[in-house]
């Protein structure tokens, strides 16, 4: 039997800063994604001996598991985000998965078979024909990531299934330039459903 890798003899080549990292198991399957601000800190902080004393169930199965791991520099904590909802969504590790059960844990939701789709939080996954990403254990991150996601691509935030222009009397979002303001028929469905493609 192979001996267990020092991990953390691997973390002075991990760079300080944002990130996604895979832990794999001693097959090399992805079994955990995560993100973070500062990779070195986290990781460091994953194969603190301490912190398995400290840890639930869950969490020691899981350090228990890791063999291995990878990781993915990004620019900013908005990119970590996504691409760890991706990457989430693509291998289905899990641990994230078991994690999902979790009422601390949020999903990012958009429907596109709604009018006019916006991302919405949830803790449950629903057969709805939406598409999920998560789950996401910091919900500030997460909603300062879908509130940079309305804005980078203009997707309303209003809690209305199909906004009119009643509703764009009492919003700012489109002063503000954070709305294609499809309640003023500003932008078709056609163009709205492009940029929802392209934020998720």
């Amino acid at each position: 039997m192979n001996a267990r890798p020092d991990m953390r003899a691997r973390l002075g080549d991990i760079p300080h800063q944002p990130g996604v990292y895979l832990m794999l198991d001693r097959l090399g399957s992805v079994i955990y994604v995560g993100k973070a601000r500062d990779l070195r800190k986290r990781l460091g902080n994953h194969f603190m001996p301490s912190r398995k004393q400290r840890a639930d169930h869950k969490t020691r199965a899981l350090l228990d598991a890791i063999w291995d791991f990878e990781v993915h520099l990004v620019r900013n904590e908005q990119e970590a985000l996504l691409l760890e909802g991706k990457l989430i969504k693509q291998y289905r590790p899990r641990y994230n998965v078991s994690f999902r059960d979790d009422k601390r844990f949020l999903l990012a939701k958009i429907n596109p078979s709604d009018p006019w789709p916006r991302f919405v939080l949830t803790r449950l996954k629903k057969d709805d024909g939406a598409r999920y990403f998560g789950p996401f254990a910091h919900s500030g991150a997460l909603r300062g990531t879908i509130a940079w996601l309305n804005k980078e691509f203009g997707l309303r935030s209003c809690r209305s299934r199909e906004p009119r222009e009643k509703d764009h009397k009492h919003c700012s979002a489109d002063v503000i330039r954070n709305c294609s303001a499809p309640c003023i028929e500003s932008i078709n469905r056609e163009a709205y459903l492009e940029r929802v493609e392209q934020a998720s």
